[in-house]
């Protein structure tokens, strides 16, 4: 059985001001949306709407936290 993704659109931030950060940095503030569990891999999908860019993730490998 596979698991279930988890998807957030990361709000608050300027998107290629995110794609500065670190790989750490950017993987700390994706974990902020998802306390329960551990990111361990995710895509990112570049989104448009009304001229404003946003990124959303799909976090589709990952760990529960105990």
């Amino acid at each position: 059985m596979s698991k279930v993704s988890f998807y957030t659109i990361l709000d608050g931030y300027e998107p290629f001001d995110l794609l500065r950060l670190s790989k750490d940095a950017f993987y700390e503030i994706v974990a902020e949306a998802f306390p329960t569990i551990e990111v361990i891999d995710m895509r990112l999908f570049f989104i448009i709407v009304e001229d404003e860019v946003l990124i959303e993730v799909e976090v589709f490998e990952y760990k529960e936290k105990i």
